[in-house]
């Protein structure tokens, strides 16, 4: 815009204004997080207490680590409903692995995770099929080969456990799952900030017609996103069957809403492009920090489906962009 058109939008003799400052949106989610904890707090004088904290921030990192995928997902303007089978399937398959292979287990079911998201954005970039369409798919045939692997709970056998200890045990007194849930929101926080391949999934998300223009490879970008939730809901699948010594094929059903109500509640449009690691950190906190609250405060059971639901969609109104948006589906 030249001086004129300035000039003629200031007034003249006007000075040209700045564009209004937008508050971040993790500033909105870590105020809600503040007036949660008081609210509960208020309602029960234990709710801080030592133990009851650690239980809230062990149970949150599971959340985290679906929620980080889930925000892969999300960031390139698509969603991951497979998640849930994913970690169903994947933990049967650990529980039946461990005790064949050992520690191999571990990369086994990784890989398989990959594989799976690696489906899923092709499906997406190539096939041309919508994310929710071609996840809600691939999560249906997980969660039902899960069922034709274990129709059953399956357990882990106790000459077995050894093989747990990097998940179940404790360094230097503070749990290893938390010490997992920190070293893999590090390893994505470096991988969104410093390296280009974070940087293009960001860029996909924000405007895919001006990345593409800019030369990156939208598919690819978003094909790799997929695949890190893919690899982050087997990650989760494992760290789950690790905690409970076993599985069952119904294990990833509650994640599949959780992990979007974690990327949402954090701070990240479901548009895609705005967002990152501290948001669904803060989400994660959010959520373990209300479903822990509300057990310990005594509210009913069918009732905290619904203020869940109300702080989603409130959640969702201050981060949506509808520029990005002309039509409301």
């Amino acid at each position: 815009m030249d001086a004129t058109a300035i000039t003629a939008v200031n007034g003249p003799g006007e000075r040209p204004q700045k564009p209004a400052r937008r508050v971040p949106t993790f500033v909105y989610s870590i105020g809600l997080l503040i007036l949660i904890v008081l609210c509960l707090q208020a309602g029960n004088q234990n709710f801080l207490s030592a133990y009851n904290l650690l239980t809230i921030l062990d149970f949150s990192v599971i959340l985290l680590l679906v929620g980080l995928g889930q925000m892969c997902a999300i960031l390139v303007g698509g969603n991951d409903l497979s998640v849930g089978g994913n970690i169903s399937f994947t933990s049967v398959v650990f529980v039946m692995l461990i005790g064949r292979i050992g520690v191999l287990a571990y990369p086994a079911c990784l890989v398989m995770g990959v594989a799976v998201g690696v489906i899923n954005g092709v499906l997406l970039t190539r096939v041309r099929i919508p994310s929710f369409i071609a996840t809600l798919g691939t999560g249906g045939i997980l969660a039902s080969l899960a069922m034709v692997f274990a129709p059953v709970p399956v357990n882990i056998p106790t000459n077995q456990w050894k093989y747990l200890s990097v998940i179940t045990e404790k360094t230097f007194g503070v749990s290893n799952t938390l010490l997992l849930g920190l070293g893999i929101l590090l390893l994505y926080q470096f991988f969104y900030r410093y390296t280009v391949t974070g940087k293009r999934i960001y860029f996909t998300g924000n405007n895919i017609n001006m990345a593409w223009m800019s030369g990156i490879d939208v598919a690819a970008a978003r094909i790799i996103a997929f695949a890190i939730c893919g690899l982050s809901a087997a990650a989760a699948g494992i760290m789950i069957s690790a905690e409970q010594y076993g599985s069952n094929p119904y294990l990833g059903e509650p994640y599949i809403l959780n992990s979007i109500a974690v990327v949402v509640v954090g701070g990240t449009a479901l548009t895609g492009g705005t967002g990152g690691v501290v948001n669904t950190l803060i989400g994660a906190l959010i959520m373990g920090v209300l479903k822990n609250g509300m057990n310990v405060v005594g509210i009913d059971q069918y009732f905290q489906q619904s203020i869940l639901g109300v702080m989603i969609i409130i959640c969702a109104v201050l981060t949506f962009d509808r520029t990005k948006t002309t039509v409301i589906k």
